[in-house]
């Protein structure tokens, strides 16, 4: 059985459901499909990807592996699969999908696919040279092909650390990307590689579209997306290097994001955290901060000392690695996933973590988010050596 959460806007409690075993149906000309607990997942190769959506007329050499099961039954087969099909166009009609990508490397990567059926990105994931990996290629852009997309209505990127952009580039270059949206910082700390990597977003067709607090995207009917941070004047852009790095000079200028679908917000921090940083919320208004669901700043780093506390999410995701060796000779836990664990679920969050529980996929209706993991996290043993 496979966890599913529902939490209602106006409720407090999450809900536990159990979703039985799937019924799966296959077919040499069909895609092999299987219903469970009323959802449905498709497995397609490549082959009948290909084929589709004409592949009932086309195949009739093939054998009929329905030719002895009862008329009612041979309909409702074919209506799920053509159903199924349908569905690969993005996420449910009118609700709001988001989708928290399991990488093999340290980074984050959030799909987020709309009520009006458009689709963006939060961040791209990193890279990896041996062995060779691309967030890009080969983790965002075959989930966006499965789920029936073919281009990207916007890629918004945090802040110009490589385990948050680091798949942009490969996007830009194969799939039609939209806008491209940032903060356009361009003081202490910006690297060439990323300034580079706006002006290839322009010179591919797309527009580059600066953001700061207070401003607001149009991603479609049913959608309110406001940007928290930073303003537009940034925090700490001539602060002294030996008190504030470059590196925590850009994550604290992190672009946040608070998307509202009905009752239920969704906060997308990147890697914001710091004393500054909260101050700068603490100028916000205190219902801007609250969330259904909210992405743990810094993979769970950082959760902050405050901001736990002022977004009091229901379910927090923190997109991490099992084990980072250089935690082993600090108080730090050896994964961000534990420290997001124990943070939010202090606060009575349900955590999910992909390192542990593989890819999340939160949906909205407006009332209530339904939260799902690709598997239970496996057994804990004694953690790896230094």
């Amino acid at each position: 059985m496979s966890p599913f959460f529902t939490h209602g806007g106006g409720c407090a409690h999450a809900r536990l459901v159990n979703i039985p075993a799937p019924l799966t149906i296959a077919a040499p000309w069909l895609p092999k499909f299987s219903c469970a607990g009323g959802a449905m997942n498709t497995h397609f190769s490549a082959s009948s990807r290909r084929q589709l959506p004409s592949f009932l007329p086309e195949r009739t050499n093939q054998p009929d592996f329905t030719m002895h099961l009862p008329p009612a039954f041979k309909w409702l087969v074919l209506f799920a699969a053509i159903s199924q099909f349908t569905a690969l166009s993005g996420g449910e009609t009118g609700k709001l999908t988001v989708t928290w990508l399991n990488l093999q490397v340290h980074g984050l990567a959030a799909v987020v696919e709309t009520p009006a059926g458009r689709v963006f990105l939060v961040d791209t994931g990193g890279t990896r040279a041996t062995p060779e990996f691309n967030a890009g290629r080969d983790t965002i852009s075959p989930f966006l092909k499965a789920r029936g997309h073919s281009e990207i209505d916007g890629i918004v990127i945090s802040h110009p650390h490589g385990d948050h952009y680091g798949g942009a580039e490969w996007l830009l270059n194969n799939w039609k990307v939209r806008e491209f949206i940032d903060h356009a910082y361009e003081g202490r700390g910006q690297s060439l590689a990323y300034t580079r990597l706006r002006g290839l977003a322009v010179e591919r067709g797309g527009v580059h579209h600066p953001v700061h607090a207070g401003d607001k995207l149009d991603w479609g009917d049913g959608l309110s997306v406001e940007v928290l941070s930073p303003p537009a004047a940034f925090l700490d852009p001539n602060s002294d290097p030996a008190k504030v790095s470059d590196h925590g000079l850009l994550n604290s200028n992190s672009v946040v994001l608070r998307v509202q679908h009905g009752r239920n917000v969704f906060i997308f921090p990147g890697d914001a955290y710091g004393g500054t940083f909260e101050k700068h919320l603490k100028t916000l208004p205190p219902d801007k901060l609250k969330a259904t669901v909210l992405t743990s700043p810094h993979h769970g780093f950082n959760p902050g000392t405050d901001f736990p506390k002022m977004a009091m999410p229901k379910f927090v995701v923190a997109s991490c690695l099992a084990d980072y060796p250089s935690n082993a000779n600090t108080p730090n836990p050896r994964s961000p996933g534990d420290k997001a664990i124990t943070v939010f679920g202090a606060l009575g969050a349900d955590v999910f973590v992909t390192a542990f529980h593989g890819t999340i996929t939160a949906v909205s209706d407006g009332e209530t988010v339904a939260m799902t993991k690709a598997h239970e996290r496996a057994p804990q043993s004694a953690p790896p050596g230094p």
